[in-house]
């Protein structure tokens, strides 16, 4: 869709008749004011969405009025557009008629009828049973309950809401097995002393006001204001914190300073005007807590100058530590039973017909209620919440365990092996030079470096040839090759140094002709590409080089975002993890492990023997949260090494991170990687690693056509204690 030359005909008719209205756009958490042009032709600021490229579409409400459209698009991105009532139905009936590729269920509207709001209540009923039985996290259903309420990222009146879930930071040592550790769920954040419960209920109780009803709360758990509170010190939301406040931050004493005085002003311990939640960020982005832009916060009335949140003593000054235990803290079995928690009636959906307010004066005091103060969330479940089944079993992460894991050798091959992927119960492999394709793993295979420097694509089965593509280098030859998850995108690296990424399509079915169209060649590297790795769920490519460089670039725009230090040798291979963003490098015996912001987490040298050259990564990619600091590496002398990444503030810690020659900046990696293990089941170098998606195999390929799986033993190590050590398939 492009909003500026190929808009449908009712669109143009739209614009013509309401050409005076003033359309809102939310712009990278800036909301910026556009007026239509009144000539009846497209305004000169527009959007394009590619059809396949957007994969939901939902009505939305914007000031508790049903007027907005939000556009969800494959590359994380979402807008949200507000029209007038007529429009937004008209609108939306268009773009339904474009049968989008992949439309979901969730398409139909999150606002209107009760009998399309019944189907979101099914859905948010759906959630909640895989919620209960295991199959999703509280993160993961507390992000689809917010979706299902109307709540999402484009407009900050309505931006998710998460519950505060612990009640302790002052602890030196958190303690996730203590109920006084944690909040009272089943009470809203005004009610966490009984002092503050009892002045709610008198609020309520003796409110008399004919125009008014009875309210709890006079101010709202989550608004614009206090969204921006929390991401002050991240760009845009700096500069829109400033502009709420005139131009400049707030008094240093009331930014946001301290999560433990946070705390206790939300808490109701003396201050009753305070009720705010939280926001998602606070469960995966340390980023936030950090003032990173240097911003001239003030100094509060002591003297001190407000830099980054003081956090709790059990975070040892790590914001990143802080994170992972407060996701930890909010993944236990913890839930709400009930709340008292009716908020000022402006702030419910349908409280007021705001298009039927003449009084200028009014509507502008009703609006500011709603924008500023904040809304209230759909009510999605009429009864008390189920409980969660305490009895899921949590899957045993074979690198934790590598202890006991057994090897076995399953697999040959005629040619030495560079890819291992399992489908279903199936094992597939391919040597060097080639590629298994994502979505199509049994039907696919792309190859390169034949003498006419050409780019192929083979059926697996039958080694038949698909479609041949040549030039694609300008003769150079291609020396690796990466693909999106969902196959539309390649990305090839050749001697040339450039990366270039092509739009796949085909004429019809998996085994048909591919065609390749030149997106973009990206230019950052001074040699030779080395290794690629495509991560369509951060929308990141990652190139590697002789020239010793790693590059990031984002997917969607293909444009730089940063280039990690250099290392001491070519880098050799490159891993992101698809549910946590981070990204495992390795450059000769070098192994580091980096956040998706170019952080370097930790570092280590792997071996002592300077040829000993790592050729393989891989990572658990089985949660987001739970266990994900367990990394494995495959070697040139043929032994797999597992590794744990253990923070610095561990007791145990024996020696401090280094950094191991790489140009840091002064900074000194907060985590060290600790090897756990050595596996030696080959004979040849490890070229090629492989977690299965069940957790019971860990598989490496040599250069010499074999695949050995490292299987945990039949009766794996139990939580209690371990079990005895079992060889033989399963």
């Amino acid at each position: 869709m492009d909003s500026q030359s190929k808009l449908p005909s009712s669109w143009g008719m739209l614009l013509k008749s309401h050409s005076e209205a003033r359309a809102w756009a939310y712009n990278g958490g800036v909301w910026e004011k556009e007026k239509v042009s009144n000539s009846g032709n497209v305004p000169h600021l527009w959007h394009m969405w590619k059809l396949n490229s957007v994969y939901e579409i939902l009505k939305r409400d914007y000031q508790l009025r049903p007027v907005a459209v939000e556009i969800f698009s494959m590359d994380g991105c979402n807008d949200l557009l507000v029209f007038h009532k007529k429009e937004r139905e008209e609108i939306f009936k268009n773009l339904l008629a474009m049968n989008l590729s992949r439309n979901s269920m969730l398409d139909t509207t999150i606002s209107g009828s009760m009998i399309l709001e019944s189907a979101f209540k099914i859905m948010a009923k759906s959630f909640s049973r895989r919620w209960q039985n295991g199959e999703i996290t509280n993160f993961q259903y507390l992000m689809h309950l917010n979706t299902l309420a109307g709540r999402g990222y484009s407009d900050l009146t309505q931006y998710p809401v998460f519950p505060w879930v612990l009640a302790d930071y002052e602890s030196k040592t958190l303690d996730l097995t203590n109920e006084k550790s944690f909040r009272k769920l089943n009470k809203p954040m005004g009610c966490q002393t009984e002092e503050g419960e009892e002045e709610f209920k008198r609020r309520f109780e003796s409110w008399d006001d004919p125009e008014i009803p009875n309210f709890h709360y006079g101010s709202h758990y989550s608004s614009a204001g206090i969204v921006l509170f929390y991401l002050l010190r991240l760009p845009p939301f700096s500069t829109e914190n400033q502009k709420l406040q005139g131009g400049q931050f707030d008094h240093a004493d009331r930014l946001f300073n301290s999560v433990r005085d946070t705390w206790l002003s939300a808490a109701g311990r003396g201050n009753t005007s305070d009720v705010k939640e939280l926001i998602p960020e606070f469960f995966y982005m340390p980023e936030f807590l950090e003032n990173r832009f240097d911003l001239d916060l003030g100094k509060k009335q002591s003297g001190e100058k407000v830099g980054d949140v003081m956090l709790p003593p059990w975070a040892n000054g790590s914001a990143r530590e802080f994170i992972r235990k407060h996701r930890e803290a909010l993944e236990s079995d913890y839930a709400a039973e009930e709340a008292v928690n009716v908020f000022y009636h402006y702030t419910y959906e349908g409280s007021v017909d705001i298009d039927a307010v003449t009084d200028p004066a009014m509507k502008a005091s009703i609006l500011a209620q709603i924008n500023h103060f904040g809304q209230t969330p759909k009510q999605l479940f009429q009864r008390a919440h189920p409980k969660r089944r305490k009895d899921k079993k949590v899957p045993f992460n074979p690198l934790k365990y590598s202890h006991y894991l057994v090897p076995h050798e399953v697999r040959k091959s005629a040619s030495s092996i560079a890819q291992i992927v399992t489908l279903n119960d199936k094992i597939l492999m391919v040597g060097p030079n080639n590629l298994l394709k994502p979505r199509a793993y049994a039907a696919t295979y792309v190859a390169w470096g034949f003498p006419d420097r050409s780019l192929r694509y083979m059926s697996y089965d039958q080694d038949k040839l698909l479609s041949t593509h040549e030039n694609l280098h300008g003769g150079n030859q291609i020396r690796c090759a990466s693909a999106s998850h969902n196959g539309h995108v390649l990305v090839t690296g050749a001697d040339d140094g450039l990366v270039c990424v092509w739009r796949v399509g085909s004429y019809n079915g998996p085994r048909a002709p591919r065609t390749l169209q030149l997106e973009k060649s990206l230019s950052a590297h001074s040699a030779k590409i080395t290794c690629l790795h495509i991560c369509q769920q951060y929308m990141v490519i990652i190139s590697g080089s002789d020239d010793c460089t790693v590059v990031l670039w984002d997917l969607s725009s293909l444009v730089f975002i940063r280039q990690l230090p250099v290392f001491s040798s070519p880098v050799s291979a490159i891993h992101m993890n698809e549910l946590t963003g981070e990204i495992v490098t390795a450059a000769g015996i070098m192994l580091a492990v980096w956040s998706i912001n170019g952080d370097c987490l930790s570092v280590v040298n792997t071996s002592q023997l300077p040829s000993d050259f790592i050729l393989s990564v891989a990572t658990c990619s089985f949660s987001d949260w739970l266990e994900t600091n367990w990394y494995v590496s495959g070697h040139q002398s043929g032994v797999v090494k597992v590794w744990q990444m253990v923070h610095n503030s561990s007791e145990w810690m024996q020696t401090k991170s280094q950094t191991f020659g790489l140009a840091l900046g002064g900074h000194v990696p907060e985590y060290t990687l600790v090897l756990r293990k050595v596996l030696r089941g080959h004979k040849h170098s490890v070229t090629a690693l492989h977690i299965t998606n069940d957790l019971k195999q860990l598989l490496s390929g040599k250069g010499k056509r074999s695949v050995n799986p490292d299987r945990l033993p039949v009766h794996p190590p139990t939580r209690n204690g371990l079990a005895r050590i079992s060889t033989g398939h399963r």
